[in-house]
């Protein structure tokens, strides 16, 4: 699980990355992104009430992401707001299938260090 520090929590953070971020779709995650002031980055998840109305699906695929989020954490440059969004409102995305969707998002945007 991600420290405190590296997750976006206030309501205000999300809303100015949501507006002023780049963002990247790739197969049901939308990620956004903008750099902040800090040595670290900080990741945000985002799963609506679209892709189920039950809690207990939703926590369990923002739970998914968060994992892979913590995996990746180390290889993610510093100084980024990061928001990732699952917007695929069909199927429970796999933890194998979003690794590989969270990698290509990283990599596309310039976001991890190779």
């Amino acid at each position: 699980m991600l420290k405190s520090q590296q997750r976006l929590r206030n309501n205000k953070d999300f809303v100015c990355v949501f507006q002023h971020g780049k963002r990247q779709y790739f197969d049901g995650i939308l990620l956004y992104y903008r750099s902040n002031s800090l040595n670290y980055s900080r990741i945000g998840f985002v799963v609506s009430k679209k892709y189920s109305h039950l809690a207990v699906c939703r926590n369990r695929q923002r739970r998914i992401l968060q994992n892979i989020a913590h995996h990746l954490y180390p290889k993610i440059k510093p100084g980024f707001d990061i928001i990732i969004s699952y917007t695929n409102h069909d199927k429970v995305l796999p933890y194998r299938n979003a690794l590989h969707i969270l990698i290509e998002l990283f990599t596309k945007t310039n976001l991890i260090d190779n």
